[in-house]
Formats: structure tokens, sequence, C-alpha cells
């Protein structure tokens, strides 16, 4: 057996349809969520209480082939309190599981990993590429 063919998720592949309406589904569940902004009060190893630091914003998610996993891009408001914003995901992503297969019908709950949107901050540099070219 080749590699590839052991390989569970191969980026270079497009998303099944079923893939696809897992991650609309998972984005419109976890955007519900924080949008309420209902959730348990949770302390960080310090024992400080860890609060959203402002709005977020899910810019995509992506679900591995098996429906196991979860990859969550998202961006804070304005791009400001990026590592606040990813403790508090991070000591949330149970609660959001719970969120998740209480809305959802699988027979498995995908691992929710979230991650910064880099996205953003690269079509920054490239537009200010491009207008300091077009300024020269």
């Amino acid at each position: 057996m080749s590699r590839s063919s052991l390989d569970l998720f191969v980026p270079s592949k497009a998303p099944s349809h079923r893939q696809k309406r897992v991650a609309q589904e998972l984005r419109f569940c976890l955007a519900e969520a924080l949008m309420r902004g209902d959730w348990p009060v949770r302390y960080d190893a310090q024992g400080m209480l860890v609060e959203a630091p402002c709005s977020i914003t899910i810019t995509d998610v992506i679900v591995s082939a098996d429906l196991k996993n979860a990859t969550i891009w998202v961006m804070p408001l304005g791009g400001e309190h990026q590592e606040q914003t990813m403790v508090f995901l991070e000591l949330m992503a149970g609660y959001f599981r719970k969120q998740v297969a209480s809305h959802l019908r699988l027979r498995t709950v995908p691992v929710l990993r979230f991650s910064i949107d880099p996205s953003f901050s690269t079509g920054a540099r490239i537009d200010a590429l491009l207008n300091k070219n077009s300024s020269s």
C-alpha cells in the first residue's frame, strides 16, 4: 500500500459534499454559541477568570475526511487580543463540542481545534506591498 492511500486527509483533494455540509453546520452552531455568550465560567491555570476578550468571527471550518477532526479558523474583532482569544477558545473547546453534539446528529462529534486565521494579515501585507509599488 502506498503512503498516499493511507492518509485520512489529503489537502490536495477537494472536500466531499458531506464534509462541506458538516463544516457549514459546525460553523453555524459555533457562531450561535459565541453570539449567545451563555458559556460556563472557566478559570485558567493561574486561577484567573477567562472571558471572551472581544467578538470572535469564525472565518472557516475544515473537517477531516473521517469527520472526526475539525479545524475552526477564527479572527477576533479588529485582529486584537489574539492570544487571549486562543486561550479562551481552548478552554471552552469542551463546552463548544457539547453544544455541537446537542445540535448535530453525528455518529462522532469532531474534536475541535481552533486557529487564528492568517489570511487577514497576509492580505494586509499584500495590500501594503501593492500600495508601495503603485506609489513608486
